[in-house]
Parts: structure tokens; C-alpha cells; sequence
């Protein structure tokens, strides 16, 4: 059959179906088996033939005129594929890969600190954590991002030095990863700053991510697939990153060719991003959607596990806000917020992980009245606390 895109597609199908005898007159009950068989066959054609929703492309070097149409379909679904971006992938990828192919007691001693909780620098193993507690999360990861100073006082719970590996000073993978943080940062303020004056959105586009670039963090994952690692928390549900919203203004990821991220789709279905060659993927956030009042879609989204003997490896850049930034009252309170999910996301999602319930004002207040930091750190000690191991975490507005 067919596999067209087109809407209205039943006609697409006919030329492929066998025609009905005796001029479309049935006689026996071999031709009513038949014309309902063909009936069939046309109404999985017209499925078929349904248009899916797909990740548009912008391109940051194209005039504003151009990108308008793109980033409002990307505002709608909530992502864009981007290129323009300037940002060298393949050598960011080949240096987490080394850095995940050091020995296991070197990367467990560069774990995150003990006594901060929601402290996101460092090590994370197997099983480290989770976005819902009835999940395992098969991967490793590594968190790091601005260069603090070991001696620089603390301002808050994201600030801290960044908890490399021993003896990775001067490794090339360290300074291709630190020069890496850096231009993805640049491409993220220039993505967003790009998408506000498109959309017209009722931001000021250049304070988005204002203050947040020494907070803003860099995860780096490893993905495994489903049979490795059998004596990891055996029976229970394995997956690469359960489904959930992301809290912030927006998140850059840079991925291999394996694939597995999808988003949830406005019909409850879910679409895969493409892993292309030379593309960087933004998705837009919990934070953005509210402060923009609704005119940004924060998407449900999660990560699958590779396929058997194959290894998933992933860069992913958490745009944040400055830790004091709080949400304006009047967006808080907007009274004509559409819906943060449509029925059926809310139904194909199930449990996910998400900021606050969108569409509840009291929910919302609380963005108006508590630092986006503080919100945040409460949602990553929640995220440590499902790890295995761990007694389940619960916090209202963890999970939807």
C-alpha cells in the first residue's frame, strides 16, 4: 500500500485495490467476503495516508522572514531541528564517548558531591536516577557545565565546581567537551532569541536565558540496550528516559545516528526526531510555555533504548532561566492559558514528569511567588531519589 502523507487519502489507495465483480453488484457470499476484505484494505490505506506531524527545520542563517513559518510549526509541536548552529557534533560525541570508556572506579569517583541534593556535576551510574520511580533508566551520564572557581563562594544550589574525572586535565576530550558547553550555549541564546522575534512572543528576547549561563547545565548519556546489565534491578521496567516534560526555558541535543527520542504529537501518537547528520534538536520547555502564555508547547517527550548490541550517545544542554527568575504575575494568572496537553497526549503519556500542572492557576502561582532554582533543585532531588535503590520520592507536582 501506499504510504503517502496526504490528507483525504482514500484516494490514494484505489489504484492499488482489485476491483469488485459483476460492476460492483455482490452475489454470493465469496463476493461479499471479497468487497469486505477490499473495504479493509482501503480503510488502512486512508491511516496510512493521514498526515503525521513532523519536526520542522530551521535554519539560524536564513532570513527572519523564512525561519517565521518554521519556528511557528516548531512552537506548536514544541520542537525544531536545527542547523546554521556552527557547532562541531561529531567531535563533541566522540569525546563523551571517550569519556565513558574510562574505567568504572575512575568515573564513580567523580560522582556529585554528598550533601547536595539537586547538585547536577559529576558521574551519574546505572540506575543513578529516574524520572519516575516504576522505571529504570538504562544509561550513565555525566553532568557539568560553567567553569566555577574551587574557591568561588556558593550563591546557590546549582553553583560548584565541575567534578571531572581525575587525571582528565589536559585530555583532549575534556577541553573538546568544555569548548563544546560553550558554543552550544551560544547556539541556544541565539535559537531562542531567534524564536521570540519570529513569534512575536511577549518576552524580551534577549532575557531568556539571561543569568542562567553559569547555572545552565550539560548532561551527557549513555544508553544501553534492554539486555544488559540483567542484574540491575531485575523484572522492573527498563527504558532510556521516561517520559516527561523538560522544566526550563528550552533544551539543545545533539544525538548519533541510533535514534529513540520521540515527542507525544497533539493526536497521542509519537513522533520520532530524526537523528541527522549535521542537526542539533531543541525542545521548548515548561517555563517557556507559561511565560509565554501558552504561545509555546512544552512536548511530552522520552528516549528509547537502542536496539540489541548497539550503544546510544547523546549531548543535551538545559537552557535555564537566572535561579532567581520567577514567572510575572500576570502570566501566572492568565485566565486564557490553553491546555498544556490535549486529551489524548495526557492518555498516551500516562504518568510523566513535568515543572507544575499548567493548567492549574494555583500551580502556576507558585512559579510567581518561588525562584525557578529553588522549584528546580526540589524537581532533581526528586529525580536522584528514584534512583535504585532508593525509596520512592513523592512530590505533589512530580507527576501528572
Amino acid at each position: 500500500l501506499p504510504t503517502c502523507r496526504r490528507p483525504g487519502a482514500l484516494l490514494c489507495a484505489l489504484p492499488h485495490l482489485p476491483k469488485i465483480p459483476n460492476g460492483g453488484m455482490i452475489r454470493s457470499r465469496r463476493e461479499l467476503i471479497a468487497a469486505t476484505s477490499i473495504f479493509a484494505v482501503a480503510a488502512l490505506a486512508a491511516l496510512c495516508c493521514q498526515p503525521r506531524p513532523s519536526v520542522p527545520l530551521v535554519d539560524l542563517r536564513a532570513p527572519a522572514s523564512v525561519q517565521r513559518e518554521a519556528w511557528a510549526a516548531g512552537a506548536a509541536l514544541g520542537a525544531v531541528r536545527l542547523v546554521g548552529h556552527d557547532l562541531d557534533i561529531a567531535a563533541a560525541l566522540n569525546a563523551s564517548r571517550s569519556l565513558f570508556a574510562l574505567p568504572e572506579p575512575t568515573k564513580l569517583a567523580a560522582g556529585s558531591l554528598d550533601g547536595r541534593p539537586g547538585f547536577q556535576r559529576g558521574y551519574l551510574a546505572i540506575g543513578g536516577e529516574s524520572g519516575l520511580a516504576a522505571n529504570l533508566e538504562l544509561k550513565e551520564g555525566f553532568c557539568y557545565g560553567y567553569e566555577w572557581p574551587a574557591n568561588a563562594p556558593v550563591e546557590n544550589g546549582f553553583c560548584g565546581p565541575n567534578l571531572w574525572p581525575e587525571g582528565s586535565e589536559g585530555a583532549p576530550w575534556r577541553a573538546e567537551l568544555t569548548h563544546y558547553f560553550h558554543a552550544a550555549a551560544g547556539a541556544m541564546q541565539r535559537a531562542t532569541a531567534h524564536m521570540a522575534e519570529a513569534l512575536l512572543l511577549p518576552v524580551d528576547a534577549a532575557s531568556l536565558l539571561r543569568g542562567g549561563e553559569r547555572i545552565s547545565i550539560m548532561r551527557l548519556f549513555h544508553y544501553f540496550s534492554a539486555a544488559e546489565h540483567a542484574h540491575i534491578a531485575p523484572g522492573k521496567p527498563r527504558t532510556g528516559s521516561s517520559a516527561h516534560t523538560d522544566w526550563h526555558v528550552a533544551t539543545l541535543i545533539a544525538q548519533d545516528g541510533t535514534g529513540g527520542l520521540q515527542l507525544l504529537g497533539a493526536d497521542g501518537a509519537w513522533v520520532g526526531v530524526p537523528p541527522l547528520a549535521g542537526e542539533v534538536v531543541v525542545l521548548l520547555g515548561d517555563y517557556l510555555h507559561l511565560l509565554s502564555r501558552g504561545a509555546t508547547h512544552s512536548p511530552i517527550h522520552r528516549v528509547l533504548l537502542p536496539p540489541e548490541r548497539r550503544h546510544r550517545y547523546s549531548l543535551t544542554l538545559f537552557g535555564y532561566p537566572s535561579f532567581d527568575a520567577t514567572l510575572p504575575a500576570e502570566a501566572a494568572a492568565a485566565a486564557e492559558l490553553p491546555p498544556s496537553h490535549t486529551r489524548a497526549q495526557l492518555a498516551a503519556a500516562g504518568a510523566f514528569n513535568t515543572l507544575v500542572n499548567g493548567s492549574d492557576p494555583q500551580a502556576r502561582l507558585r512559579l510567581a511567588e518561588e525562584a525557578f532554582g529553588d522549584l528546580v533543585l526540589d524537581k532533581w532531588r526528586g529525580v536522584a531519589a528514584n534512583r535504585v535503590g532508593s525509596r520512592s520520592y513523592r512530590a505533589g507536582s512530580d507527576a501528572v
